[in-house]
This record gives C-alpha cells, sequence and structure tokens, in this order.
C-alpha cells in the first residue's frame, strides 16, 4: 500500500491543502515536500527499517508523517527524532498531525535550532540509521547538518537531502561526494534536471561531466555511507 493509503491524515492534508493546529483550526499547508517525495522518503524508511531517523526541519508535518508511517509499518522500536525550533511559526500543525495520526510515542521533537541540537545529539552517542536534511538552505546550515549526521551515522546508514535544486544544497551535495565516501541510491524518483541551457550542455559534452553532477537535479536525493573514512588534515577537493 502507499503512503498516503496508510496515512489518512497526510492524505487529508495533501488532498485539502491545509493543516490543522492543536485546536483543530485549519491553515494554508506550505513549506511541505511534495508528496511523491514523501512517498520515495516513506518506501526508504520502510525499506530500511531503522532504529532511528534523524530530520532536521519538521513545518507542518508531511516528512514527519511520512517517516513516522514506515515505522509504524515496519514494526519493532523505530524512533524519530525532529529538530525544528519554529513549529510556533506553523502554529505547532506538525505536532498536532503527529498526534491526530497516533504516532506521538515514536517521535521526539527538539525545539532548538540545529547547531545546538546536532551536537547534543553527538555528544550523547546518538547512532541514527538514516536521516533527512530539510531545514534551513543555506550553504553553511546544510553543511553543518550533515558534518554532524555523518558522526551519527554508521556505515551502510542513509543520509537524504530535500530540495536539491537550491544550488546551496547541490554544493553541499558536491562536498559530499568528494570528501566523505558516500554513494548515490536509487529510491525511485525520476532525475529532474535544472540549470540546464544549450551552452551548458555543450560544456557538459566537452568535460564529460555526467548530468547527475553537473546540473542540479531538482528530486530529492539520497546517498548511502559505504566508509567511515575522513581526509587528512590538509586534504582539499575541488567542489
Amino acid at each position: 500500500m502507499t503512503l498516503l493509503e496508510k496515512s489518512p491524515v497526510l492524505r487529508e492534508m495533501l488532498e485539502t491543502g491545509t493543516a490543522l493546529d492543536e485546536s483543530g483550526t485549519p491553515h494554508k499547508l506550505h513549506s511541505h515536500i511534495p508528496s511523491r517525495f514523501a512517498e520515495a522518503l516513506y518506501r526508504t524508511v520502510l525499506a530500511r527499517r531503522p532504529s532511528l531517523v534523524v530530520e532536521v526541519g519538521m513545518a507542518m508535518g508531511c516528512s514527519t508523517l511520512a517517516i513516522l508511517t514506515a515505522l509504524e509499518q515496519a514494526g519493532g522500536n523505530g524512533r524519530l527524532i525532529s529538530i525544528d525550533p519554529s513549529q510556533p511559526a506553523y502554529q505547532n500543525c506538525g505536532l498536532a498531525a503527529v498526534r491526530r495520526s497516533g504516532l506521538a510515542a515514536r517521535h521526539q521533537h527538539l525545539a532548538q535550532p540545529d547547531f545546538l541540537a546536532l551536537p547534543q545529539l553527538l555528544a550523547a552517542r546518538t547512532e541514527a540509521d538514516l536521516a533527512y536534511i530539510d531545514g534551513n538552505h543555506t550553504f553553511d546550515y546544510v553543511l553543518l547538518d550533515f558534518w554532524y549526521l555523518d558522526r551519527m551515522v554508521p556505515v551502510g546508514g542513509v543520509i537524504g537531502f530535500n530540495d536539491c535544486a537550491m544550488p546551496a544544497i547541490h554544493k553541499v551535495i558536491k562536498f559530499v561526494l568528494t570528501h566523505r565516501r558516500y554513494e548515490e541510491l536509487d529510491v525511485g524518483l525520476t532525475p529532474t534536471y535544472v540549470d540546464y541551457s544549450r551552452l551548458r550542455g555543450a560544456i557538459r559534452r566537452i568535460t564529460r561531466a555526467a548530468p547527475q553532477t553537473y546540473y542540479r537535479n531538482f528530486a530529492d536525493r539520497y546517498f548511502e555511507k559505504k566508509e567511515a573514512w575522513e581526509p587528512r588534515w590538509d586534504f582539499f577537493a575541488p567542489f
């Protein structure tokens, strides 16, 4: 069954374009991942059956419900930690959606900025089998999210990125592929390349760059950690 068949709350949110706050008042749904990205996230979590997932950014709870629904379907004691200090800005609709779905027992919300919450999780020796990055979309924040999560994700774990067409996130992904040992996974999302032009197409062919590294892919992208490797202290590779 699909995610929307398994999560009536999420289906209602996407079909009506609204999310309910804790009092039941509807608010316009925004800042959410598209249904096909939510389905891919659901499938990935369900296939991997992680013990712990960490997501950066919660907003109105669409990605949160996708993860929690998969954990519930997988059985066991799988949990999700959502890092998001901005729930009040979303009228706490994300937290309300989790409670309406009956999945709050699997969920922990950290109402702190990522740059405070992630170091604390790392200091507590938290190990996350899967992570999903969808917080502040500037290069420094996304790189910081990856840097800390890389230290929490074991070999074989997965880190996913949302809004990959944004230049800052595309740049972080290039860092991931040049400065760590990760391999991109096929999660069933057809690539949608942006920033294409005839001139850039000619340059790409001349340089023999692969489309997936040269153009920005709008679809969510997921990477599996293949090795717990860090470069030597003076290493640098263009990215």
